[in-house]
C-alpha cells in the first residue's frame, strides 16, 4: 500500500557547478558517457563504418565547429522536395482532368519540373533535383523529356543516407530534451514530458503491436501538428519574438 502526503512536493534543482559530487559519481558519469558513445558507435557500424574509421571520425567530431551540418543540408533538401511534390499533387495547374498529377515536361517555362525547381530550389540544377527525386522514389522519368510523380510524400525508409541524417536529428532532439530535464527543477510544470512503455513479449507479437500503435501515433502527431500550425499562423506583435523549433516525436522500438 502507498500513502500520499498533502504537503507540497519539494522542488529540487541540481546545477552543473556542483556536479558530479565526489569521485564515485564522477566515475559513474564517465562509465555512462562511455556506454553512450559505444551505443552510437555500434549503431554506425550498420552503415559500413569500421572501428578505425569511427575512431577517426570521433576525433574530427570533437573539433568540428562553425560549418552548416551535413545533416541540415540533407534534410533541408528533403523538406523542399516535400514542398515541391505537394505543389505538384495539389496545384490545379499540374493536375489532369480527373484531378491526378500530370506527367510533365522536365524542361520548359510552363508546367514543368524546371518551373517547380525554380520555385522551391532557387538556382539548383534541374538535373540534380530530378536525380534526387528518383533516388527518393517520389518521381520517375518517362522517356527522355518527361517525368511522373510517384508519391506525394518523401519516404526516408529504404534510403540509408536519409535514415542516417534523420537519426542524427532525432538523437540531437532527444538529447536536448534529456539534457534539459537533467538540470530542470523536479516540479511537474518544468519537466518536458517524456514517457516510455515497454515489456518483454513473444517476438511474433511485434507486428500486431505495430498495427495497434500506428494509428495512435499518427493521431498524436496530427494533434501536435495542428496546434503548432495554428500558433505559427498567428501574426506576431510589433515587438519581435525569437522563434524556436518545437515539436513531438514518437516511434516504436524493439531490442
Amino acid at each position: 500500500m502507498t500513502t500520499k502526503s498533502n504537503s507540497p512536493r519539494r522542488t529540487i534543482k541540481r546545477t552543473r557547478a556542483h556536479w558530479p559530487q565526489g569521485s564515485d559519481e564522477k566515475a559513474m558519469r564517465d562509465e555512462l558517457a562511455r556506454e553512450l558513445l559505444g551505443v552510437c558507435m555500434t549503431a554506425l557500424q550498420a552503415y559500413g563504418l569500421d572501428r578505425s574509421k569511427l575512431i577517426d571520425l570521433a576525433g574530427q567530431a570533437v573539433t568540428l565547429k562553425g560549418s552548416t551540418p551535413t545533416m541540415t543540408r540533407v534534410l533541408q533538401d528533403m523538406y523542399w522536395m516535400g514542398e515541391l511534390i505537394s505543389d505538384w499533387a495539389e496545384n490545379p495547374a499540374y493536375l489532369d482532368s480527373e484531378g491526378r498529377p500530370q506527367v510533365i515536361q522536365i524542361n520548359g517555362s510552363g508546367i514543368s519540373l524546371k518551373s517547380l525547381v525554380q520555385k522551391f530550389f532557387a538556382h539548383r540544377s534541374v538535373q540534380k533535383i530530378l536525380e534526387l527525386g528518383c533516388q527518393t522514389q517520389v518521381m520517375e522519368r518517362v522517356g527522355d523529356k518527361k517525368v511522373a510523380l510517384l508519391n506525394a510524400c518523401v519516404m526516408f525508409t529504404g534510403n540509408p543516407l536519409l535514415m542516417l541524417a534523420h537519426s542524427i536529428r532525432s538523437v540531437r532532439r532527444f538529447l536536448s530534451s534529456a539534457n534539459y530535464n537533467a538540470w530542470a527543477p523536479t516540479d511537474q510544470a518544468n519537466i518536458w514530458p517524456e514517457r516510455t512503455a515497454f515489456s518483454a513479449v513473444p517476438e511474433p507479437e511485434f507486428p500486431e503491436f505495430i498495427k495497434v500503435m500506428r494509428p495512435q501515433i499518427a493521431s498524436l502527431l496530427e494533434m501536435g501538428n495542428r496546434w503548432l500550425a495554428s500558433r505559427a499562423a498567428i501574426k506576431q506583435s510589433t515587438r519581435s519574438q525569437r522563434k524556436v523549433t518545437m515539436g513531438i516525436q514518437a516511434f516504436v522500438f524493439r531490442e
